[in-house]
């Protein structure tokens, strides 16, 4: 039976490349989630513009968006679920 022989500084090189990978990968995916969306942010993350937004969805009573003070606010998750929901309605 033959031995393994491997470089301990060299595996906790890899292995510390490795946690910092992941590590950059979770605060990047953490920075691109938002709590809210405004008008704005809804027309960028949908590729959609302000104006077919206004005039396919938004003013849909049970489309999810609360006004706070003078700006509209949504929740990213609702507002994917009720595109999803939307979208398959649509002729």
């Amino acid at each position: 039976m033959g031995l393994i022989q491997f470089d301990e500084a060299q595996f906790l090189d890899m292995a510390q490349e490795e946690m910092r990978k992941e590590a950059k990968a979770r605060l990047d995916q953490v920075e691109n989630e938002f709590v809210f969306w405004d008008v704005n942010k809804l027309c960028e993350k949908t590729c959609m513009s302000r104006s077919f937004v206004f005039n396919t969805f938004f003013w849909l009573p049970d489309f999810p968006k609360k006004k706070v003070g003078g700006k509209w606010l949504m929740s990213p998750k609702k507002v994917a679920a009720y595109l999803e929901t939307w979208l398959d309605k649509q002729p």
